[in-house]
């Protein structure tokens, strides 16, 4: 009953318009890719559809074993806007925290290294970033399909399918409802630079631990949305084919286990935000912050 309400709702709600003569522009956006590979086919498809957008730069992030695969990567892409960074172990904040100091942009992008973007994506994206209130903007998501799949790559791509549009759909409606939505997926999402470089932030993002202990390497963007809402900025969602991106998942019984992160992910975010981040509720009980 609540998601046939939420897809109906996620029907009214429409994309914040791309200016006339908009302030921002491609130039203004550095892309961050964590990637532990370094290289392979599909990254080398994941870089060549972001560099057709045409941003500022692109800053690989690798881990030091894999770096020179990175760098021949690059080298053969034959562009000299590609970045090439490494750490010793992977850790998928710890590598975009590195990136960080390289960003000579207004705005950064985080994108996984298994995506494909649409050739207008960044216009859409920074469109509701024209607005200095706006902290960080998500995007639309689609399944990245396998080519001539085989019965059980079919089974598992329609529930991945069915798990990115109902994703797509609760996101839309809550943005509609009360400007708010679940989580900021990190597979693409834009923030504003000067946020993610404050010290405050980094040293959260760095240090953030589990039951006082365990430090979290996973659940990045869900730190991220939640420091955006505490920090009353506002987020955007971009509901608009142009705004769509591709993205792969786990396409075998490997599926199962993904769905498992899911859900710890969501778990330990949602109880962080009800007993240590209370700012959050402050804010959704309040109509005028």
């Amino acid at each position: 009953m609540f998601s046939s309400f939420n897809l109906f709702v996620s029907l009214l709600l429409r994309p914040l318009p791309i200016p006339e003569i908009p302030r921002l522009t491609s130039q203004d956006v550095t892309v961050v890719i964590p990637s532990i590979e370094g290289d392979g086919e599909v990254l080398w498809e994941t870089i060549r559809s972001i560099l057709a957008t045409e941003p500022f730069e692109i800053i690989l992030v690798t881990i030091d074993a894999n770096l020179t695969r990175a760098r021949l990567m690059v080298k053969h892409m034959g562009t000299s806007r590609v970045k090439i960074l490494s750490v010793p172990c992977p850790n998928k904040r710890r590598q975009m925290v590195l990136a960080l100091p390289e960003i000579q942009t207004d705005i950064t992008v985080f994108a996984d290294d298994d995506v494909l973007w649409p050739p207008k994506l960044l216009r859409w994206m920074l469109a509701p970033l024209e607005d200095e209130s706006y902290g960080g903007v998500g995007t639309n998501q689609r399944l990245r399909r396998a080519e001539a799949p085989n019965l059980q790559q079919r089974i598992y791509g329609y529930l991945n399918a069915l798990y990115l549009e109902r994703r797509n759909f609760d996101c839309a409606s809550c943005m509609y409802m009360d400007g708010g939505l679940p989580c900021l997926s990190g597979r693409t999402v834009a923030y504003r630079s000067n946020i993610l470089k404050d010290k405050a932030f980094i040293d959260g993002f760095t240090q953030e631990v589990w039951l006082g202990r365990y430090e979290l390497n996973a659940d990045d963007d869900n730190f991220i949305t939640r420091w955006l809402v505490s920090h009353d900025k506002r987020i955007g969602y971009q509901y608009h084919k142009e705004a769509e991106i591709l993205t792969t998942l786990e396409d075998n019984p490997n599926f199962v286990k993904q769905c498992l992160r899911w859900s710890r992910s969501n778990w330990r975010s949602n109880i962080t935000s009800m007993f240590c981040d209370r700012h959050i509720w402050r804010l959704a009980a309040d109509p005028q912050t």
